[in-house]
């Protein structure tokens, strides 16, 4: 979709992209494909780089949809993958329900701030198969479109 418009008059069957709805306006600057490369690291692992691509779309609903995977930058070989919808409300707040790969299912809460092309997610819940919990230590993603 990366963000083009369906036209009238469509061929029936043909996939065309409806009409932005006004909920995701706000934040439609994210609509599209976005790659880059980075970084990671843990204490129990050898730091690596990675490559990244992140998907945002609609449906001319309320919501964007979301997926992102990584890749090993040496290999190629795949890494993470997720995917999920971002729910903007009019407010400036938004909410974004996220399924990892691994089986984890993730609740954040955040704010954006359109006119800086930023947004703050922080993570309200994190599940998994056998259990669910309420997070006691959360951490900020920020992210702002250069």
């Amino acid at each position: 979709m990366n963000g083009t418009g369906g036209e009238a008059g469509a061929v029936p069957g043909q996939i065309t992209t409806p009409p932005l709805h006004p909920a995701i306006a706000p934040l439609s600057y994210l609509l599209g494909t976005w790659r880059g490369e980075g970084e990671g690291g843990f204490p129990t692992i050898n730091s690596f780089k990675y490559g990244e691509e992140l998907s945002f779309s609609h449906s001319g609903k309320p919501v964007i949809s979301y997926s992102q995977k990584t890749w090993k930058l040496a290999s190629g070989e795949p890494m993470h993958a997720e995917s999920g919808y971002w729910r903007p409300k009019p407010d400036g707040s938004i909410e974004v329900v996220i399924a990892q790969s691994t089986g984890l299912v993730e609740v954040q809460k955040g704010t954006f701030d359109a006119g800086k092309k930023v947004v703050t997610l922080h993570s309200e819940l994190v599940g998994n198969a056998s259990k669910v919990f309420k997070l006691t230590i959360v951490e900020y993603n920020n992210w702002k479109i250069l």
